[in-house]
């Protein structure tokens, strides 16, 4: 064990990859809360708000860096800090509205030098190493294993004494980079690599992620641990004000029953099939009001798809973009319920989690880690739909909507199930994992 550790995060700042990097801050300023040394050291892109002030920051790369299939010094020491002087949302807005495919391009290119040859991205792996030792990190926390490959190069190189720990969340999308390029075999055997050389097991966000990993990566299932996630637990009088809402969506009746999605509009989050749901109810009369917000990570084509679909079928919605945390927060306290209709098999489900956290309940697909956020034992703090089936979607939501007796009985387990995934908790499992003592 190492006495009075620093912590460093290496994470990737923004896009399809927000919830994990949420996640991994969040277990951050609690380290940091309770009075650990920690450091943040982002890739591609960076979200210093997410960040408790006295947390030390570095950006260790650019998103420019991997511009082309070669790592760029130039691009990412020079280029790269240029491009970092306007605002985020300026940022965010150029490269999802007017670069598309900009993203799917880089990550691409940090998996291709990740794995295609023996020593990787050499001269980052040196940079990570010089900041290591310079900040005297103990504990080197990777948000991904697909990244992880830094961490284990910086090990083998020596002269800074570390451990460094490996997280699955997310990392099916950076496989699928890795097939893209052709390098699959070597990511799988990179990835074997990297977890045999970290002296825990890693951590897995859900059983069924655990499981879909060890299918589809070849990940050894006796070197993976279950640790869930956690999210930060609304006070029991912090119920935010109805009224806050009209300031996004000034047309919201209080006296009709919300339904709310609250995500990233992308392809895979399936709020196509939440529209055909609500046209199916609005045929049978049954009342509600839909209101959709999130922000985008792959270009704001499916965001526009969801607002022609939805005024091609006659629907009203409240649809707006990203949203403030307190917009977001009493969405979650004055809906009816919160659905999340993705199409994808989700690792986990932090927004499930956070709705219920204020006595919300959820309806999520029966497929993926996100069942396993709704239910302890015999309880329920929502229902299941059967994944990409908007007829059963619909009938689902008919039951939330209509049967209040069912609806209480969700309702009154839902804080009580969500606080099993507390940070506390969470940072409480992380530090006993690694053997830190948490008394």
């Amino acid at each position: 064990m190492i006495s009075n550790p620093t912590f460093a995060f290496v994470t990737i700042g923004s896009g399809s990859y927000l919830g994990s990097t949420v996640r991994d801050l969040t277990i951050a300023n609690h380290l940091h809360r309770r009075g650990y040394k920690v450091v943040v050291y982002w890739m591609l892109e960076c979200n210093p708000d997410f960040v408790d002030k006295g947390i030390k920051q570095r950006i260790l790369c650019h998103g420019t860096r991997y511009q082309f299939q070669q790592p760029s010094e130039f691009l990412d020491r020079v280029i790269g800090w240029l491009l970092f002087l306007p605002p985020l949302k300026f940022r965010v807005r150029i490269t999802q509205g007017l670069l598309v495919g900009y993203v799917d391009r880089l990550l691409k290119n940090l998996i291709q030098s990740l794995n295609e040859t023996p020593e990787g991205d050499a001269l980052l792996v040196k940079r990570l190493l010089k900041y290591m030792a310079q900040d005297q990190v103990g504990y080197l926390m990777m948000s991904f294993a697909s990244i992880s490959p830094l961490a284990m190069a910086a090990k083998k190189i020596g002269g800074h004494s570390f451990d460094y720990l490996v997280t699955f969340q997310g990392d099916e999308q950076f496989a699928n980079y890795a097939r893209r390029a052709g390098l699959f075999d070597k990511y799988q055997q990179r990835l074997e690599e990297v977890i045999r050389h970290s002296p825990w097991p890693a951590i897995a966000v859900s059983q069924d992620y655990l499981n879909r990993i060890v299918d589809e990566m070849g990940v050894d299932a006796s070197r993976l641990r279950v640790l869930y996630n956690g999210v930060e637990l609304p006070k029991q009088d912090d119920d935010p004000p109805l009224s806050i809402l009209r300031t996004v969506f000034p047309n919201l009746n209080e006296n009709i029953p919300m339904v709310s999605y609250v995500g990233r509009q992308d392809t895979e989050k399936g709020i196509d099939l939440l529209l055909y749901a609500t046209k199916l109810l609005e045929a049978h009369k049954i009342p509600m009001q839909l209101v959709i917000c999130g922000s985008t990570a792959k270009g704001k084509s499916y965001e526009r798809m969801i607002a022609d679909l939805a005024d091609h079928l006659g629907l009203v919605v409240h649809h707006a973009g990203s949203v403030a945390p307190e917009i977001r927060d009493a969405l979650y306290a004055h809906s009816r319920c919160m659905v999340f209709p993705s199409v994808n098999r989700e690792a986990f489900g932090l927004v499930a989690a956070e709705a219920m956290s204020y006595g919300t309940p959820v309806l999520v697909p029966d497929y993926g880690g996100i069942t396993e956020v709704i239910r302890c034992g015999e309880k329920s703090g929502g229902l299941t739909f059967k994944t990409w089936d908007s007829g059963n979607l619909a009938e689902q939501l008919k039951r939330l909507l209509t049967d209040e007796i069912l609806y209480n009985e969700l309702s009154n387990n839902t804080r009580d199930i969500a606080s099993r995934f507390s940070a506390e908790q969470m940072t409480d499992a992380v530090l006993e994992h690694i053997s830190v003592d948490t008394s």
